[in-house]
């Protein structure tokens, strides 16, 4: 980048007007050199503070745990281990969230999002209002443990969902045939008339 991109000689005969008219291009062209620094060093700032909060803000880029092999689901669960335990104490929500939430999958993905959510909101590349949103939906979320907990842990007792709790095992082929159904019909219907004439 050139320190200056306006570099002419004013001619000896130039009238006033002319004059001003270079010295207002020279001041302006001055004005973008600063701003042009300006932002050079505003992204440098900007790589510095996210260089320096680089744990803080740190998220898995795996975090969907349908698709994790087991060494992602290892470091994953460490990670939200750790966050979790960090919500709980702070907010105290020993009483809404049971130590066994591990064993609840529902629980699972809905902490996993709100932790994915809390360290974006607070990240430098967040809006200034996403912590207030990511409070609404924690607030939101405590109200939908109790739906998910189906088997009802409290204080601290673990009940494992009973077998009528889950979808019998035939299931799969039901639902398939249930589908093929609907294809089948949809490929043998006839076609509604568009148009208004006869043939």
């Amino acid at each position: 980048m050139t320190d200056r991109a306006f570099l002419f000689d004013v001619p000896a005969e130039a009238s006033g007007e002319q004059r001003a008219i270079a010295e207002l291009a020279e001041l302006i062209d001055s004005l973008r050199v600063s701003v042009e620094r300006l932002a050079e060093a505003h992204v440098a700032l900007g790589e510095r503070v996210e260089a320096l909060n680089g744990d803080a803000a740190w998220a898995p880029a795996g975090h969907c745990w349908r698709n994790v092999d087991a060494d992602a689901a290892r470091q994953l669960w460490a990670w939200l281990i750790a966050w979790t335990r960090w919500l709980v104490d702070r907010y105290g929500l020993a009483q809404d969230l049971g130590a066994c939430w591990p064993a609840h999958p529902a629980l699972v993905e809905e902490l996993t999002a709100l932790s994915v959510s809390w360290h974006h909101a607070y990240s430098g590349k967040a809006d200034p209002d996403a912590p207030l949103r990511w409070h609404e939906a924690l607030h939101r979320a405590r109200h939908r443990w109790q739906a998910w907990d189906s088997t009802r842990c409290r204080h601290g007792n673990h009940t494992p969902r009973s077998a009528d709790a889950v979808w019998s095992a035939p299931w799969p082929d039901d639902a398939e045939q249930a589908v093929t159904g609907d294809i089948e019909a949809r490929q043998h219907a006839v076609p509604a008339r568009t148009g208004g004439g006869t043939t």
